[in-house]
């Protein structure tokens, strides 16, 4: 599975890279980023919804759920005042947010299995109703105006949570969810690569990205200095594992490809599309080694 999902990766970002180099699809590219949305994201979440097991098991991504929250509050207050503050504040935060659908479940798939995908799934899956609220902040001051109809497929991943959590209710989830959300990691690896770097590569992204350094730099720092605690508290080494990840994360998909969809041009959301890959390695080293031990 990890020779597969690093695959995914490769051959996601090569395919976003090659289109976004045609310069063919750059008008038709938010159709892109929402059909990716729709099919992927939210068959995700429906399914993290339906198995969740007990509000036991969501202690560690409510802590990490809780981080994400913190960094969005640290970056309205670096955020210069202007109409669209609160705006450039979620993509600020966004920015520095743990990646957790295309790089927290594929990864701690790979290296910690079934245990690590399940913790994994459900930060994903928390983030995701938080990340509804970011949503609804970026369109309410999107540059570019957009239809009412789009909104619920800009938020079909946090509708599709509360449909699971309604199925959860009424029905235990059945075996083959586990089968589909496994096979699912390198699909959500090839296809949140491919749309990332397209989105990357879209032209309104050309930006000047060296202003947005310092604060992505704060904010990455206050994110490990709050999360390498909780990595060596974790009662487990799946948990470990995810956490390890999380600190030290691959870029954000989701500021990128909403700037792309609404308008925005934000230097932060530029540096760390290009800084964060740096840190990955760490926290890939370490994964690895907690499993080891």
């Amino acid at each position: 599975m990890t020779l597969a999902i690093i695959l995914a990766y490769v051959i996601g970002a090569t395919a976003g890279f090659a289109i976004a180099r045609t310069g063919k699809f750059a008008t038709e590219w938010r159709v892109f980023i929402r059909t990716q949305l729709l099919l992927s994201s939210a068959l995700i979440s429906l399914l993290a919804g339906w198995q969740l097991g007990g509000w036991s098991d969501l202690l560690w991504p409510v802590l990490v759920t809780a981080v994400c929250v913190l960094l969005i509050g640290i970056a309205y207050l670096l955020t210069p005042a202007s109409p669209s503050r609160p705006a450039h504040a979620v993509l600020g935060g966004w920015s520095a947010i743990p990646n957790p659908g295309f790089w927290l479940v594929p990864m701690s798939d790979a290296i910690a299995g079934g245990p690590g995908v399940i913790v994994a799934v459900f930060i994903d899956r928390l983030a995701r109703a938080v990340f509804g609220v970011f949503v609804w902040i970026l369109r309410r001051h999107a540059p570019i105006r957009q239809r009412k109809r789009t909104s619920f497929i800009d938020e079909a991943p946090f509708i599709a949570l509360i449909a699971g959590l309604v199925l959860n209710y009424f029905s235990d989830a059945p075996e083959w969810t586990w089968t589909v959300i496994n096979f699912a990691a390198p699909v959500l690896a090839a296809t949140g690569a491919a749309v990332f770097i397209g989105s990357v590569m879209h032209p309104s992204q050309q930006i000047a990205w060296r202003p947005g350094v310092r604060v992505w730099v704060i904010l990455t720092l206050v994110r490990i200095a709050l999360m390498v605690p909780m990595v060596l508290l974790a009662p487990t080494p799946a948990i470990a594992v995810v956490l390890a990840l999380g600190a030290f994360s691959i870029p954000a998909f989701f500021p990128p490809q909403f700037s792309v969809l609404y308008g925005y041009t934000d230097s932060v959301v530029a540096a760390s599309v290009r800084l964060a890959w740096f840190l990955a390695p760490i926290g890939v080293v370490w994964a690895l080694l907690i499993m080891r031990v």
